[in-house]
């Protein structure tokens, strides 16, 4: 039977080797050795979204559509403000532990002493979730006592990436640059922090949410210019104006043959009676100096017996066509879907709740809650891109072991609720797990307020106003178990940190 099984094995083997790559990731876009920027992936082939185009597009949505301005500043600063650390792996020995964290501190500070600041660099990289991509280029510095540090993390926009060059199966070598004024730029992957949202496509520039949002704004902004218009209109309807055009008709064919000077001064003041009222209809939006001075003539009505009264309908008015006001409230309607789609596609919702007099807390609580786990969820993805893209080339360029090799670390954005902990936490005394003053969740609960953390130590407490209780006994600052149990403190607070899900694996691996 085990021969059997051999066999199989190398007649599989004998037909493709287990190191060579057969498919590939590629759709039917593109050169093997230079794809174009905006071939992948858009069957609509909106004039705005095929090329560059598309990037200019997603800009001005950000700046000129509210609720994208508001979402997108929302999200990423979240992201820039996460406090991040340089840890060295988990499950070292003792013999292991001090190099590790010496690599650890190493490129920490090289991180945080770059020309760009670090919470600059992860607003940029976490924008790839929008744009679909984010390329960022890494220069590197020697140092003074001979190791190699990170000297700046630039940016490169998104726009001016204008060339894909990617192996037979789909990966990514490298990328072309272009810039106005200077040679295209070839950016090999080496050299790079590449981050793509891949989920909807293989295109190596991604589907961002950038993409999901136009549409909709689209229709947001057509909506907005219609209900302006009709605002400055008096939500009325259609201007009109009336005047004798006929009769100024006849004064100018009476005044004489063609071309004659009495003809020529008739025409031209016919077409100056005329132009107050032609320029009002082109443009005709109401403001403070809106007005207009209009003859009182009115039409002269002739009887049965030629006798000639003044009638009721002047020769010269201005008005607007009566409309029905009640379609204003369904383009209002149409606004606030619009704004609501937005929201959901972009993931702040919660930012709406209570605008139309609806809404509830637990309503709230559960989007918003939603909206922290996607800004979670792309920290766990910046921790994985960080440790590939950056900390890997730190220590082949520093001559790191493999299994000392340092990795990013990041605190856990969310909104706690702190009135909701404490009920928590009641909940648990009642059960029998009651929280003692020198817990540590009691220090978390004095940061949530914005209050000092009390002592961290039983014996550093004054319990002198608790009679029911005795006091702890004093413990010896030089006891080597006191010590102990205060380094294990420390320990399980540097665990609270997220780290990768490829390093949380190979730590439980181990």
């Amino acid at each position: 039977m085990a021969e059997n099984f051999l066999n199989r094995i190398a007649g599989a083997f004998s037909k493709a080797a287990p190191t060579q790559t057969l498919g590939t990731s590629r759709t039917e876009g593109g050169v093997m050795t230079g794809e174009g920027a905006g071939t992948f992936d858009e069957p609509n082939r909106q004039l705005n979204l095929v090329g560059i185009r598309r990037f200019q597009e997603y800009d001005r949505l950000a700046r000129d559509v509210s609720i994208i301005g508001a979402g997108t500043r929302l999200f990423l600063n979240l992201i820039g403000n996460a406090v991040w650390t340089v840890n060295p792996p988990l499950g070292l020995n003792d013999n292991e532990l001090p190099a590790a964290q010496e690599y650890a501190d190493q490129a920490y500070k090289d991180i945080f002493n770059m020309t760009t600041s670090w919470a600059s660099v992860t607003r940029k990289t976490a924008a790839y979730k929008l744009y679909g991509f984010c390329i960022q280029e890494w220069t590197a510095k020697k140092k003074p006592d001979g190791t190699i540090g990170i000297k700046d993390i630039e940016h490169r926009p998104q726009r001016t990436i204008a060339r894909w060059k990617r192996d037979e199966g789909g990966t990514v070598e490298s990328v072309v640059q272009h810039a106005a004024g200077r040679k295209d730029v070839e950016l090999p992957r080496s050299k790079i922090i590449y981050a793509v949202d891949d989920t909807l496509t293989d295109s190596p520039e991604g589907v961002g949410l950038f993409r999901h949002l136009q549409v909709s704004a689209t229709r947001l902004e057509l909506f907005q210019d219609l209900e302006e218009i009709g605002f400055t209109t008096d939500l009325r309807g259609i201007p009109i104006a009336r005047g004798p055009l006929a009769e100024m008709r006849k004064a100018v064919l009476d005044a004489g043959p063609e071309g004659s000077a009495a003809r020529v001064n008739e025409e031209a003041r016919r077409a100056s009676l005329l132009s107050p009222l032609r320029s009002w209809l082109e443009k005709h939006l109401r403001n403070e100096r809106s007005g207009m001075l209009l003859p009182s003539d009115p039409y002269i009505s002739t009887g049965v017996d030629k006798a000639t009264s003044p009638s009721t309908m002047p020769k010269w008015t201005l008005e607007l066509l009566n409309g029905d006001s009640q379609s204003f409230d369904a383009m209002a309607n149409a606004i606030n879907r619009m704004n609501q789609e937005l929201a959901r596609t972009l993931g702040v919702e919660h930012l709406l709740l209570g605008a139309d007099g609806g809404g509830s807390l637990a309503l709230a609580r559960s989007k918003v809650g939603t909206f922290y786990l996607t800004v979670t969820s792309t920290l766990l993805d910046l921790l994985e891109i960080y440790d590939r893209d950056l900390l890997s080339w730190w220590s082949d360029l520093n001559g790191v072991p493999e299994e000392l090799r340092p990795q990013m670390g990041v605190n856990e954005i969310s909104d706690r609720d702190v009135e909701q902990l404490l009920e928590g936490l009641a909940k648990l005394a009642m059960a029998g797990a009651p929280v003692l003053p020198d817990d540590p969740a009691v220090g978390e609960i004095y940061d949530l307020w914005g209050l000092t953390r009390p002592p961290e130590r039983m014996d550093d407490m004054d319990l002198s106003l608790n009679p029911g209780r005795n006091d702890p006994p004093t413990a010896d600052p030089n006891d080597p178990d006191a010590e102990m149990d205060r380094t294990q403190e420390e320990t399980v607070a540097k665990v609270r940190l997220l780290r990768s899900r490829t390093n949380m694996a190979k730590s439980r691996r181990r």
